[in-house]
């Protein structure tokens, strides 16, 4: 099941996209959008390789430095631009 995570890959490059982990040392990322600060904390997400044809792209571990979930407001923003438009909740209900 592909989860929000962020990844930085082994060219600097930040990300935030859909990624399942496949059992050959592979992920697989759907709808990635690249982070970039563009201001004193604030950042900005654009399409991450916004000419491929395929909505799914396969990554070998050795190119990924590290993975982690984003902090709830960050998933949001992404999940609105990018992905289903599903939020989580970040108060109390």
């Amino acid at each position: 099941m592909a989860t929000v995570k962020m990844v930085r890959l082994i060219s600097n490059e930040e990300i935030i996209c859909k990624v399942t982990e496949n059992d050959d040392n592979t992920i697989t990322i759907k709808n990635p959008a690249a982070i970039m600060p563009v201001g004193e904390g604030q950042l900005a997400m654009v399409p991450w390789l916004p000419h491929a044809v395929e909505n799914g792209i396969t990554i070998s571990m050795d190119r990924v430095m590290f993975m982690f979930e984003p902090l709830t407001e960050l998933a949001n923003e992404y999940s609105t631009k990018f992905g289903s438009g599903l939020v989580v909740p970040t108060g109390p209900v």
